[in-house]
């Protein structure tokens, strides 16, 4: 059986790394890179913008890293379910949150296995003032 370590991550310890002169750009993307947690490297893609764009951003990292404690909790939970339904070794459905990619949309939380080499995306939208997974979703 999985066991789901919930709040691993604190977003709100980045909180005050999200400064415009943070960011800068990567494959045509722009990018923060922060630190969660005292050595734990995570940080937000969004596209490339003028310091206008970056503003709005910002401010949507903002609010993710608010609640990155509880989305992360959403996929944790998810993930020991998906375990206990196909019986497969539990080390198929532990993972690490690498990086976030931000969207008009909401965001795309990347993980990466830590028991298998797997990488996958865990989508968010902002629905009625609260982070729901996009397979959550009704």
């Amino acid at each position: 059986m999985l066991q789901v370590e919930l709040n691993r991550y604190d977003g709100r310890a980045a909180l005050d790394q999200l400064r415009p002169q943070n960011v800068t750009m990567e494959s045509g993307s722009s990018f923060i890179a922060l630190r969660l947690n005292g050595d734990e490297e995570f940080g937000f893609y969004f596209p490339a913008s003028d310091g206008v764009g970056t503003a709005g951003y910002l401010e949507l990292a903002r609010d993710v890293l608010e609640n990155l404690a509880g989305m992360d909790n959403d996929v944790q939970r998810r993930c020991a379910a998906e375990c206990a339904r196909t019986k497969l070794h539990r080390r198929n459905f532990e993972g690490c949150l690498a990086y976030g990619t931000l969207g008009p949309a909401g965001v795309a939380l990347h993980y990466y296995g830590t028991g298998v080499n797997t990488e996958w995306d865990e989508k968010f939208a902002r629905v009625e003032g609260k982070w729901i997974e996009e397979s959550t979703r009704d």
